[in-house]
């Protein structure tokens, strides 16, 4: 996944409502949204009452994430699990879009989580206002002195923010890290086999020979760290000499894989903990604003 300092590019602006721009993160959102309404309305169809294939899969996860909501915002919060689902799953899903290579990781703009975010944060106030009334939720800010009524006001802010900036900075930043490694790892690929490329076909022949001799040493005497050398010399010998030939010129070769690698820890794992992290958080605060009826009562 490659992320542009700049932002999301923008391919058009819609002449409505003072112009609606139709950036990268609008275009991966909406292919996101279409993807997941079709995954869900596909595995929807053609339930039984004796499960197998699919649908014991759909329901293994479905009970995953029901017993994950029932656990963290109790058993009378229940309803709020196709919500949580939609989140995680949006989450998961916009940022591993980023793996396309052409298309952006909609959780890689703050627009996209920024807006979640403040979703998030409506559907709270809302419960507050239900549950206490809109006097008692404006007390609320004045609790526990009169004192703290900016403190809360600011905390109140702060809330969607911090959701927000985490779930973006680590995707983003993750891109952004991806993108120089690659760039660097290409200059450098451009300046090394250039260099041996540039020196004749005669030191591409050296450095293959010395690998050969490097992988034999290697065998004879059991020692990994020859062979390891044994192929970067091969490598760097015959990539060399396709350049040389004019093969293969222009190719980054030493960019190649080390970001893959790079991108299955931003895009995948750190993506996935991102998401988990966000609905969780989503689940606590939204439990914070919907208690259970005996505790409101009590309240």
């Amino acid at each position: 996944m490659s992320v542009s300092v700049d932002g999301a590019y923008k391919y058009f602006t819609i002449p409505i409502f003072g112009g609606i721009d139709i950036t990268q993160t609008t275009v991966s959102s909406l292919i996101v949204t279409i993807l997941l309404c079709s995954a869900f309305i596909y595995l929807g169809k053609h339930l039984k009452k004796r499960p197998d294939g699919k649908q014991v899969l759909v329901e293994k996860g479905v009970l995953i994430l029901h017993n994950m909501v029932v656990d963290t915002m109790g058993e009378h919060n229940a309803h709020w699990l196709p919500f949580i689902g939609a989140i995680f799953l949006s989450s998961i899903c916009g940022s591993l879009i980023g793996l396309t290579g052409f298309l952006r990781s909609s959780t890689a703009d703050l627009s996209c989580t920024l807006t979640w975010a403040i979703m998030v944060s409506v559907i709270i106030w809302y419960n507050n206002i239900k549950n206490n009334g809109f006097v008692g939720w404006l007390k609320g800010f004045t609790e526990p002195i009169v004192v703290m009524t900016p403190m809360n006001i600011i905390s109140e802010i702060a809330q969607p923010v911090s959701m927000a900036f985490r779930h973006f900075g680590n995707v983003a930043g993750g891109g952004v890290i991806t993108s120089i490694i690659y760039t660097a790892f290409a200059l450098v690929s451009d300046l090394v086999i250039g260099a041996i490329a540039s020196c004749g076909w005669l030191m591409c022949v050296i450095l293959m020979a010395l690998a050969a001799g490097l992988f034999l040493l290697g065998m004879k005497k059991s020692k990994l760290l020859f062979k390891i050398l044994a192929a970067v010399f091969f490598a760097l010998g015959l990539f060399g000499l396709l350049q040389h030939l004019k093969i293969l010129t222009g190719v980054p070769i030493l960019s190649l894989g080390i970001p893959a690698v790079l991108s299955v820890y931003f895009d995948l794992f750190s993506g996935f903990v991102q998401a988990l992290v966000f609905s969780l958080l989503t689940m606590v605060y939204v439990a914070g604003s919907c208690p259970a009826p005996d505790a409101a009562e009590q309240a």
